[in-house]
């Protein structure tokens, strides 16, 4: 059973998770937060189970914490579904992997940690979660509560995660109510130089949102194929087709449809680890994407970047990075997605009213 987008899993986070969460928070005796000296070698341990993107903001949090606390100890409770980007975290001291087909083993391993002084769980919804951070020793805990979750009973402290502010924003608020002041630093990653890449100049095209609601963020395929024709005629520049192994098929075949016309075209699904994409996006003379993991990598490495938004707000999940434009269609009904499964649009007019000539307009600019 897959991990993440699961909806018999996501089914049991509500129907168990709700009840227990309560029970647990009626005997929960809420403790003091102490103010911690900057010298003091202080073990954080931070909650982050899901998603490439999320965790990708979560390595600013980690630089505001190692920047302040230089002693500190940071380790990270990921599941394989996001271990892959927490394994590239500057900053992280120890991961633990708590697996979701394993509940049960995982919660007792989660028992035999060291005690921690400070849990900072960075999930707004699920209930696992605030599970995991109520079996995990820690003398103080911080986490979300989101209207209509029904997950926060257990913490020290609580703070409002909120629609009106970015991702990036609610967990500089989960940083403040364990009382560490952000500095406002931004997700950063360098490129290593791992990965071999010819030299000609490239723009990579990422097409697949991953996770839920893949339907309501994708860019219809007609019109990736009409820019990547207008880019050729214009530029004569290649295209690189990044994602998923699990797009690989897809990649392929717009590789084809794309050489069909003529244009330098080239599928790379599945074929860099992030870590190598880390230096294939930081090479690449623009990178254009769909809201998704690769879109905050792109802004973390300050490369040219054009996000394309519809169901998705930019002001909550926008690229963090001044080299980043947004083209978005400006519909009255966007955006209609917050924490990233409770859109009941089946028709995205959002997306697909976003026009190769508004893209290419920002290319321009660009490259001006």
């Amino acid at each position: 059973m897959k991990e993440r987008n699961n909806i018999w899993r996501k089914r049991l986070d509500k129907w168990i998770g709700c009840p227990l969460l309560f029970m647990l928070g009626f005997f929960h005796q809420r403790r003091q937060a102490e103010t911690f000296e900057r010298d003091r070698a202080l073990r954080i341990v931070l909650v982050k189970t899901a998603a490439i993107g999320d965790t990708i903001l979560l390595s600013a949090v980690v630089d505001e914490i190692k920047q302040q606390y230089t002693n500190s100890h940071v380790t990270v409770i990921c599941s394989n579904d996001n271990l892959p980007m927490v394994r590239l975290l500057c900053g992280v001291d120890d991961i633990f992997v708590f697996r979701m087909n394993q509940p049960v083993q995982s919660f007792l391993k989660l028992r035999a940690l060291q005690k921690f002084d400070l849990l900072l769980d960075f999930g707004p919804w699920p209930r696992i979660n605030a599970i995991i951070s109520w079996m995990v020793r820690a003398d103080y805990t911080v986490g979300f509560k989101r209207s209509h979750m029904y997950r926060h009973y257990t913490y020290d402290k609580w703070v409002e995660h909120l629609d009106t502010l970015h991702e990036m924003d609610n967990y500089r608020n989960i940083l403040q109510g364990a009382g560490i002041q952000p500095a406002g630093r931004l997700p950063h990653f360098e490129a290593s130089g791992g990965a071999s890449i010819e030299h000609r100049p490239y723009v990579v095209f990422h097409q697949y949102p991953g996770g839920s609601m893949e339907k309501q963020r994708k860019w219809p395929e007609a019109r990736w194929v009409e820019l990547g024709q207008w880019l050729h005629q214009k530029y004569r520049i290649r295209i690189m087709l990044s994602g998923a192994p699990s797009d690989r098929a897809a990649a392929e075949h717009m590789e084809s449809l794309l050489r069909e016309r003529g244009v330098s075209a080239e599928s790379i699904a599945g074929v860099y680890s992030l870590g190598e994409m880390i230096d294939v996006l930081a090479k690449a003379k623009l990178v254009i994407s769909v809201n998704t993991g690769i879109m905050h990598l792109a802004a973390a490495v300050r490369v040219p970047l054009i996000a394309l938004h519809g169901a998705t707000s930019e002001l909550r999940w926008g690229p963090l990075s001044d080299r980043a434009v947004v083209v978005k269609s400006g519909e009255a009904c966007q955006p209609c997605i917050s924490l990233g499964f409770e859109s009941k649009c089946t028709d995205p007019v959002c997306m697909r009213n976003i026009t190769v000539d508004m893209v290419a307009d920002e290319i321009e600019r660009f490259w001006r």
